[in-house]
Order: C-alpha cells, then sequence, then structure tokens
C-alpha cells in the first residue's frame, strides 16, 4: 500500500505576506468547533519553512486530540499558554496583572512561567504521545507499516510503566532498562533494538522541535548483548535442493519476487518498493530508499529475471507471510533460513566468483567505508556494476542450480 504524497504547503494559504494555518475541522473534533466548518489560525510569520514547522506542530497537536492522547491537564495547560501569550510583554513590565489574564491555579502559573521564563521543568510539559504525533504530522511519506510501528513502540513503552502517556523530561534511563529487561523475556536482540530506534526517533523529532534539550535520548546506548540468542542468529543458505524447490513450487503471487532476490540481493521491503529504468542503456532496478543510509541504489538486472517485469505490486508485510508459510510448510522450520537466505546466497555467490568487494557492496546496498569525497559524492559505473552482477549470478547457478 502505497503513502499518499501531499503537496508542502497543505493545510497553508498566504494571506498578504502572511501565512495562514487552514483546515477543515475533523469529524472527531466537531464537539470541539461547534458552528465551525474550518480551523484557522494566523502563523504570524512571511517565512515557508517556518509555517511548514508550525503547521506541522498543530496537526500534530490536532492528531494527539483526536486520539484522546492529552490528559486534561495537559490540553488545560496549552490552552493557558496560548492565551498568555500576547500578553507577557506587559506582566512583564506590570502594566497588567497576571490575574487578568489567567486564574489563579498551578497549570495556569506553569504556563505563564513556562512562557516568562522558559521554565520546563513542570508536570505539564511536552508528552510522549505529543512528541509521537508531531512527528507523524510531519513525516507526510511514512508508510502505514512504519506508522503502525512507531505507534507500536510507544504503545508497549506505556503499557510497560502503566500509564496513559508521560512527559519526556520524566522518562529515565533507569525505566528503559527496566523495559529492556521486560522485552528481554520474550524478545530477541533484534526487536528490542528495533523498538528502542523507533523511540529514539520520537525523542530526536522532540529535540529538532526544542522541545526537549537533551539530543541524547534515555533510549540511546544500551547494551543488549544480554539478549543475543537463537533468535538474532545469523541467517544460512538454502540446500541446492531446497533453493531449487523454491524457485519452482513457490505460489505465483511470491515467484518473481523470490527470484528477484536471489539474483539481486536486495531485501525483501526494497523489491516491494522498487522501480525499473533504462540507465545508460542498462535496464535497472532502482531502489530510492531502505533499511540504511546505503540502501538507495541501482542494480542491473541480469537475464535470468529479464521476465519480470517492475514494480511488483507487492505489500511487503503480505509477500512476507506467504513466503514464510510456504517455506515452514514445503521447504523447512529452520528459522536460520528465510527469504533473508536469498540474499546470503547473492553474498555467498559474489564472494566465491572473486568479485571486487566495493561492487559488491554497492549492489548490496552495504556502508563502503570510503571517505567522504568518494563514500558521499563518487557515482558508481552503472556498465562496471552490469558486469559484476553477470558473474554473480553465472555463480549462482553454478553453486546451486545447475
Amino acid at each position: 500500500m502505497k503513502s499518499r504524497k501531499h503537496p508542502p504547503e497543505r493545510h497553508l494559504k498566504l494571506h498578504h505576506d502572511t501565512w495562514v494555518y487552514s483546515r477543515r475541522v475533523p469529524k472527531d473534533l466537531q464537539h470541539i468547533h461547534p458552528g465551525s466548518t474550518h480551523i484557522t489560525k494566523s502563523l504570524r510569520t512571511s517565512s515557508v519553512k517556518e509555517a511548514r514547522m508550525k503547521r506541522d506542530r498543530i496537526n500534530g497537536d490536532l492528531a494527539a486530540q483526536m486520539q484522546g492522547a492529552y490528559s486534561g491537564e495537559r490540553v488545560a495547560f496549552k490552552q493557558y499558554l496560548e492565551k498568555v501569550k500576547p500578553h507577557v510583554g506587559a506582566i512583564k513590565a506590570d502594566v497588567m496583572d497576571f490575574d487578568d489574564v489567567l486564574p489563579r491555579n498551578p497549570i495556569a502559573k506553569a504556563a505563564c512561567r513556562q512562557e516568562m521564563y522558559g521554565e520546563h521543568q513542570h508536570a505539564y510539559t511536552y508528552t510522549l504521545k505529543e512528541a509521537l504525533n508531531s512527528y507523524l504530522g510531519r513525516s507526510q511519506n511514512a508508510t502505514p507499516d512504519t506508522i503502525g510501528k512507531l505507534r507500536n513502540a510507544v504503545e508497549r513503552f506505556l503499557l510497560h510503566l502503566k500509564a496513559n502517556d508521560i512527559p519526556l523530561r520524566e522518562i529515565s534511563k533507569k525505566q528503559v532498562i527496566a523495559y529492556i529487561e521486560h522485552l528481554g523475556i520474550g524478545y530477541p536482540e533484534g526487536t528490542i533494538r528495533a523498538h528502542l530506534s523507533r523511540l529514539k526517533s520520537v525523542w530526536t523529532h522532540a529535540y529538532q522541535m526544542a522541545e526537549v534539550d537533551n539530543p541524547i535520548s534515555p533510549f540511546c546506548h544500551h547494551d543488549l548483548s544480554p539478549y543475543r540468542g537463537e533468535g538474532s542468529q545469523r541467517k544460512q543458505l538454502f540446500s541446492s535442493e531446497q533453493l531449487q524447490n523454491i524457485l519452482y513450487e513457490a505460489p505465483d503471487s511470491v515467484r518473481d519476487l523470490i527470484r528477484l532476490g536471489l539474483f539481486t540481493g536486495a531485501r525483501l521491503s526494497e523489491l516491494c518498493g522498487a522501480h525499473e529504468e533504462m540507465i545508460e542503456g542498462v535496464r535497472c532496478m532502482v531502489i530510492k530508499k531502505g533499511k540504511t543510509a546505503a540502501a538507495a541504489r541501482i542494480i542491473p538486472l541480469p537475464e535470468q529475471i529479464k521476465d519480470i517485469q517492475l514494480p511488483l505490486g507487492l505489500e511487503t508485510k503480505s509477500a512476507g507471510r506467504v513466503f514464510s508459510r510456504f517455506k515452514t510448510e514445503a521447504i523447512t522450520t529452520d528459522s536460520s533460513r528465510t527469504f533473508h537466505s536469498l540474499r546470503v546466497h547473492f553474498a555467498t555467490a559474489a564472494q566465491r566468483a572473486r568479485v571486487v568487494e566495493f561492487d559488491a557492496a554497492m549492489i548490496l546496498g552495504h556502508k563502503t567505508g570510503l571517505t567522504m569525497s568518494y563514500g558521499h559524492y563518487a557515482r558508481h559505473d552503472v556498465q562496471c556494476l552490469q558486469e559484476t552482477i553477470k558473474v554473480v549470478a553465472k555463480q549462482i547457478e553454478k553453486e546451486w542450480l545447475g
């Protein structure tokens, strides 16, 4: 399922030289905006970059309200914050009294002190769910799968804390360590690392939005070595017989996916999202993004899979489930042999064919370890990569398909 791409100025209108936020009131929030069809607010800036940032923050707030993410105290705090902002100068200059603007209660006082003196150490500060929704509001190209994983990571952590939400500044390293130990009971290192990485990305977003002062989150720098076990073992090769059975007996819906994975070494998610282009006269598979920064790449397609047309039109999770069920029922129950083993076959064939490691890394999407001059700016020769692919494809046939 492809995510919809929205125009960069969505919900923004330029009125004279000032940007205005304007969007239709979401159905779930109509009770908060009775009689209004649109939410309209001046962003008080002529800078489109600043307007986008403010727009994304408002979108995050609305998303959190729709999910009931904010506590009543947090909602009240944000309302007091907006109410006091225009009067900060007058209150500081004793032209206006605090009582003229806000009621005298702890929440209103905290809002006033934050706006006037930058004091964030209070019980009504920026929360984890708030940061998540702000992050998702800005991640317009995030896939439904990514959004689901981020929400799941936050929900699991809060469930462990037995809390509906928690201020970001109150999350401690000890809480995260206890959470890791909790996850370690049922999950391997890779799964734990993935959960921490998603929580870290939410924290990093909050730092980039100046909601927390520390760029290093409590989800960083943990020793996960005690959780390395069977679940995180390295993937193994299929036998020649197993691989041939996979190629010829797999369900039709994933047969091209399997062949493409074997002869390109690409990851399952990369294959499902790839398209093809003619580059310098060579038919190539183009991967725009993937698991790492090095994953974006082009891979010339060998003759062995010339009949396969891209894009495949497959959804990563469903295709993975189809392959997994087939493999378990018809090939092997060995958990070290999975779809990722096809990538191991490609890498092994490249090594046995004595392919230059740099060329193999470029095709597999691994970090090359080059200097900035080569690693960042250099672009590999497509003709050279095509020759490498040919060599590896022949080695695959020789090793396992002969």
